[in-house]
């Protein structure tokens, strides 16, 4: 029987016609019950046929009311506070029609002349009844349209408008199989009272009693993202997993498609919404200044940074932008998404590598660039650490290669990528960065240089390519298990859109050499980032998914760090931003010793070329690398010499002196 309905309800909806019906019977017996209700008060003899006849003469009122603001058309189990907003002013009309035929009967027709008291009574026993028709069907059907079974209990957290907008949403499709317990909210005021039938708890009320007496399995976060800041959404999302609920969220009102919210739009808490931080406020201004009608090259623009650089130059009308990669399918990949929103700007789409001198030189003489972002680098530690040769080439010469055609062809800003790893770098991937950043600080550093360099440096982005959390979502999809190089091991993080939000505030509000400092907030142990995204994916740590210690790969640390010992920071115009005080150097001897690196890597051998970085980064300690012979070599040769010892091909050692005297 319970199907039968549930099947009528969800495919049937009451005609228009017969909801009026029913109103009109309401109306009209809600007017004979006022007069019998008037006469157990006063005792007088009622004359049922004048009654009858009185309330014919508010019909016409009735259906002017309903013609006008048409109450009979909204859909009953959907009802709201609006539509008994609109029932109410509905029958203010027809009241106003009643009042206005009992003062013309006074004066012309005394068996019009209804009692004002009988008009009054009528209004407050209509509405009523109106009204509690509604809210009853709406009861009826939400009681009555789930399968046994089928019950998922859900809390909504945040009892403002958008939780009652959410608690509407949910109602109207019972097809979820969803029965709201009752809303949890911080307001005092509100706690421990009923909104619209449903109570409202107290935070700790309802994480200590009623979601275990419940069986509560989710939790719907329903408070708008200015509303609360992002550390209490974390403690939230916090309680939830402690409790292993399920946790979702309602996407902002301004995110809501046409302007209003749909069931599908309440999504799944994902990992980056723990590791987020209160939103970035931009000095867009400046940020517009410095790309408004230029002409923008972006290199490694089909990556994860510089593919989010290019979505957000565009909002800031660049005259025309090069976006250089040499990994064609990601850059076709690109060009079909941002298709759409270049609105008829020039952008050229070039595919080549930032290591050939010749088809860059062809680039800037073609295009005169006057912002340069480079982004591209290869970035992924254990790979470089096997292929220093690659990693040289690629991110050393590619600087350079690029650093120096800005200078050639009178660029105005030149904005590098770097990463936390170039800080005491214990890896080949960080110490080339590291170089990088040495030798755009050196050109920087040149009298009357014209073009400003400017460093960014950040850490780890949440969702770029090869990084750890689409690895984990990958490991937990498969059923487990997540590998985690070490239990100790720490992370800084930040997401995609934040990082290239900050890259270019720092790149306009720098005058050329600082190195800019992300504010990255607290880092993150990577084994618990686990275990919390087992947990958000509905599974229990160590149960469903294991955790396993896979051991530190080659050249990785426990812990990263934005500043060398040596640095020291100050504060820049935003405080998101900080500037890194770091030593001069020449650029004629740097110069020299990069490029005799370059033109090393096709005639010595892997070793060697590690040494010659150790020699241009003395920080560069190897760690859980066959490069940490070279530390104790050095660590040895420093006992009878003040001089670090190279490694040739073939076998004769040469001091540092020997190269770059």
């Amino acid at each position: 029987m319970k199907r039968i309905f549930t099947s009528l309800m969800n495919h049937s909806y009451l005609p228009s016609w017969m909801v009026l019906f029913c109103d009109l019977a309401i109306f009209s017996i809600s007017f004979i019950f006022s007069y019998l209700l008037s006469q157990n008060i006063s005792g007088h003899f009622l004359d049922m046929n004048l009654i009858f006849l009185q309330m014919l003469t508010g019909v016409p009122f009735f259906y002017l009311a309903y013609y006008m603001l048409q109450p009979h058309r909204g859909i009953i189990r959907h009802s709201t506070t609006q539509d008994a907003a609109i029932i109410i002013l509905a029958h203010l009309i027809i009241t106003m029609g009643l009042m206005t035929v009992s003062l013309l009967g006074h004066v012309f027709a005394n068996k019009f002349a209804i009692p004002y008291s009988i008009v009054l009574i009528h209004y407050f026993i209509s509405v009523l009844i109106m009204i509690s028709f509604r809210f009853s069907i709406k009861f009826i059907f939400y009681y009555l349209s789930v399968l046994p079974g089928e019950v998922h209990k859900v809390l909504i957290f945040g009892a403002g408008n958008k939780g009652q907008i959410t608690r509407e949403v949910i109602e109207k499709d019972r097809s979820l199989g969803i029965k709201l317990i009752g809303f949890i909210d911080d307001n005092w005021q509100l706690q421990n009272k009923i909104l619209g039938g449903l109570p409202v708890y107290s935070e700790e009320k309802a994480f200590e009693m009623i979601i275990g007496s419940e069986k509560v399995k989710e939790i719907i976060i329903a408070i708008n993202h200015d509303k609360i800041s992002n550390d209490r959404r974390r403690q939230i999302i916090n309680l939830c997993l402690e409790k292993h609920i399920k946790v979702s969220d309602v996407p902002d009102t301004s995110l809501w498609i046409d302007g209003s919210l749909s069931v599908k739009q309440i999504k799944e808490i994902q990992i980056e919404d723990l590791l987020g931080r209160d939103p970035i406020v931009l000095n867009k201004d400046r940020i517009a200044q410095g790309l408004y009608r230029q002409t923008i090259l972006v290199t490694g623009a089909a990556g994860s940074i510089g593919s989010e650089l290019i979505r957000q130059i565009l909002n800031f009308h660049p005259g025309q932008i090069i976006l250089v990669d040499q990994a064609e399918s990601a850059l076709f990949d690109l060009q079909t998404e941002i298709k759409d929103k270049l609105n008829g700007l020039n952008t050229i789409f070039v595919i080549g590598s930032v290591t050939d001198k010749f088809r860059m030189r062809k680039i800037f003489q073609k295009y005169r660039p006057e912002v340069v972002f480079h982004a591209a680098a290869y970035k992924h530690v254990p790979l470089m650490e096997i292929q220093p040769y690659e990693a040289i080439k690629c991110n050393i010469g590619g600087i350079k290669v690029m650093a120096d055609l800005s200078v050639e062809f009178g660029v105005d800003k030149f904005v590098m990528v770097s990463t936390d790893k170039a800080v005491n770098p214990t890896n080949v991937m960080g110490a080339t960065k590291r170089i990088c950043e040495i030798y755009v600080q050196s050109l920087s550093q040149i009298p009357d240089m014209k073009t400003h360099f400017i460093t960014t440096r950040f850490g780890n982005v949440l969702g770029s390519n090869g990084s750890v959390i689409p690895l984990f979502k990958k490991q937990i999809s498969k059923g487990g298990p997540i590998t985690v190089t070490h239990r100790n091991i720490t992370r800084y993080f930040m997401t995609i859109p934040e990082a290239c939000q900050l890259v270019l505030e720092a790149g306009f509000m720098g005058k050329g050499g600082e190195i800019f400092l992300f504010d990255m907030g607290q880092p993150v142990q990577i084994y618990d980032l686990a275990e919390k995204m087992i947990l958000l994916s509905g599974l229990t740590p160590h149960k469903d998914i294991k955790i396993e210690i896979s051991g530190l790969r080659p050249g990785e640390k426990l812990y990263e760090e934005l500043l060398a010992s040596a640095e020291d920071t100050l504060p820049s115009f935003h405080n998101k931003i900080l500037i890194g005080k770091i030593r001069h150097y020449n650029y004629n001897d740097q110069n020299l010793k990069v490029t005799e690196l370059l033109n090393s890597i096709t005639r010595e051998n892997d070793e060697s070329l590690v040494a010659r970085m150790k020699d241009l980064v003395p920080e560069f300690i190897s760690n859980n690398s066959v490069f940490e012979s070279l530390d104790k070599q050095d660590k040895d040769a420093s006992s009878n010499g003040p001089h670090r010892k190279i490694k040739l091909p073939s076998g004769i050692i040469a001091s540092k002196s020997d190269f770059f005297a």
